[in-house]
């Protein structure tokens, strides 16, 4: 080994643990000067963290204790735009309905029916939203229709050559003339005129008046009153569904509506059914019912007309109003009546279907 490769190694080795120390020693000199403490280190003012005052606000409320803080109503949809409708369907104002519980509420068209036309999956599992297919572009959208917002709804359906107005979709305000109720009633998967019910894809499994939903929020009184946090929300008591707005007559009986709501009824049929079980008490086609001793009234009430506090324009209420009666039956008011309402339903006299085609004979003697 050469004298020039000693030096080169030498050098290193002394140079390189000399360079550490000094650096070190730099470190310390231009962080802490001459205090071996650091003390001299100049620190940012830090802000006081603030003495916290003591939480005044009630506890969240969860589960069945925030559905009873915020109860909503449920109707069938098409119900619920048909209120809409025949309350002289405003954008801004509210408008009352009558839920299947039989509790008065009010709802709007940005919060309640707006949606049921922009939701996806909302009639069937699977099913698209009407916007899908009608939109605010009317020169592509199907019948030149927009009903993703209010002012598209009132302009109705073949707006040709992009005009201002077209059909009128909402039957100027009588919910059983309109369009839009013709193309979305479908009992047994098919509409009163001969076409595809929609939402495009929807089956005869879909209700008539199609799914039931959370809208609106309840209002006045007993009527309004939130379910019990004892009881999920979704499964009214008897005393619940019993409970109606003071002026529309219910049965002594307690009880919510069976399934004859959900059903398609034939009046042809129920006209036979009526006359085999309630021509007897109630007259023929029910116009005069017999005496009923020990009665406030004296006699069986007649159905034909019937008592006006049961009829509505919305044929979802109608049908409940009559199948509180059929199906769980009632006690005149009176002393010591001698003929009561038989409980057809509660006691298996007649089958859902067959209240079902009594309820749509009676719906057509009374409109």
């Amino acid at each position: 080994m050469n004298d020039s490769t000693k030096k080169i190694i030498f050098t290193v080795l002394v140079g390189l643990p000399t360079l550490l120390v000094v650096w070190i020693f730099s470190l310390y000199f231009l962080g802490c000067g001459t205090n071996n403490s650091c003390s001299g280190i100049s620190l940012p003012d830090l802000t006081p963290i603030p003495t916290l005052l003591p939480a005044t606000l009630p506890a969240p409320k969860v589960g069945l204790d925030a559905v009873a803080a915020a109860p909503k109503c449920q109707i069938a949809a098409l119900n619920l735009i048909g209120a809409w409708d025949s309350a002289g369907h405003a954008e801004k104002d509210t408008f009352s309905f009558t839920d299947v519980k039989g509790r008065n509420c009010t709802g709007t068209f940005k919060d309640d029916v707006q949606k049921l036309f922009l939701t996806p999956n909302l009639w069937y599992d699977g099913a698209p939203a009407c916007i899908t297919c009608h939109y605010a572009d009317i020169a592509k959208s199907t019948k030149n229709m927009d009903l993703s917002s209010y002012a598209g709804i009132l302009a109705g359906s073949n707006r040709l050559n992009g005009a201002a107005k077209g059909n009128d979709i909402l039957g100027g305000g009588k919910w059983t003339d309109a369009l839009l109720r013709k193309m979305l009633y479908a009992p047994n998967g098919k509409t009163e005129i001969g076409r595809p019910p929609m939402p495009l894809g929807r089956s005869a499994t879909v209700p008539a008046y199609g799914p039931l939903i959370s809208a609106g929020v309840p209002t006045g009184g007993e009527a309004a009153a939130a379910p019990s946090p004892t009881t999920p929300a979704e499964t009214p008591t008897p005393e619940a569904t019993a409970v109606a707005a003071a002026d529309i007559a219910r049965p002594s009986n307690p009880g919510g509506p069976g399934e004859a709501v959900k059903m398609a009824g034939d009046a042809l049929v129920g006209e036979q059914i009526f006359v085999a079980r309630c021509t007897p008490c109630h007259g023929e086609q029910g116009k005069n019912g017999i005496p009923n001793p020990g009665s406030d009234d004296g006699s069986v009430p007649a159905l034909n007309p019937i008592d006006p506090t049961l009829i509505s324009a919305d044929p979802l209420i109608f049908s409940t109003n009559l199948d509180l009666f059929i199906e769980h039956g009632s006690t005149p008011a009176g002393p010591s009546p001698v003929i009561r309402m038989p409980a057809w339903g509660d006691q298996k006299l007649l089958s859902s279907q067959e209240i079902a085609h009594v309820i749509a004979y009676l719906i057509s003697l009374n409109k």
